[in-house]
């Protein structure tokens, strides 16, 4: 047995693994700090839309964007980075900002192509969507519409039907459980909510009515 050869061998292949490692942990540095700048402007970009500031959350979405495209690229000779734990909350928020920009300002959802993003992170996004329409719909509520608000309920409701039917083990798609629980509350609070407006409008509406009809006889 030759040790020296195999000491050399050994130290040759470990340095080369050293290598990959340190590119590698420092491809995760660099995502862990893009990732606070998207996951800052992704909350930029939905401020800005519930105080109807559109164009400033176009500005921050497109910043978010090109942030987001670095963080991808970085993560493309790392795979198993683009598709850990890591990237989770970064391409979450990412896609959520996205969605949320585009129900309001254009009445549709973006597809996972669009998006380029992978399944885990679309439907994570989409459940956060949820949340961010009950607050747009209480808004509107404010303002005396029922219309729109109804309209955006329907998006909330069609994103948790359709995404609780996914019902795979927590590896397979993390986090989802917990969103859909989340997404759920949020949902059934605001059917309680807008039945019951519903209810009373159309109270007002009958009384209303009833006080024309007796004015009218009385005349």
């Amino acid at each position: 047995m030759d040790v020296e050869a195999i000491r050399n061998s050994l130290f040759l292949n470990i340095e080369e693994v050293r290598k990959v490692l340190e590119e590698k942990d420092g491809v995760r540095e660099s995502i862990i700090k893009l990732g606070r700048d998207v996951i800052r402007e992704s909350g930029y970009v939905i401020t800005s839309i519930h105080s109807n500031r559109l164009e400033d959350a176009l500005s921050h979405l497109k910043t978010m964007k090109d942030i987001f495209n670095k963080i991808w690229d970085l993560s493309s000779k790392f795979p198993e980075l683009r598709y850990s734990g890591l990237m989770n909350n970064i391409a979450s928020e990412y896609v959520e900002a996205i969605a949320f920009y585009s129900l309001i300002t254009e009445g549709k959802i973006p597809s996972l192509e669009d998006l380029g993003v992978n399944g885990v992170h679309y439907i994570q996004g989409l459940l956060d969507v949820v949340g961010e329409l009950k607050r747009f719909i209480l808004d509107r509520l404010r303002e005396e519409d029922f219309k729109i608000p109804l309209e955006f309920f329907r998006v909330a409701e069609l994103i948790y039907e359709l995404t609780k039917s996914l019902d795979f083990p927590e590896p397979i798609l993390p986090g989802i459980r917990r969103k859909v629980d989340v997404a759920r509350s949020v949902v059934e609070s605001l059917r309680t909510l807008l039945t019951d407006i519903k209810s009373r409008r159309e109270l007002i509406q009958v009384l209303n009515e009833c006080l024309r009809s007796t004015e009218k006889a009385i005349k």
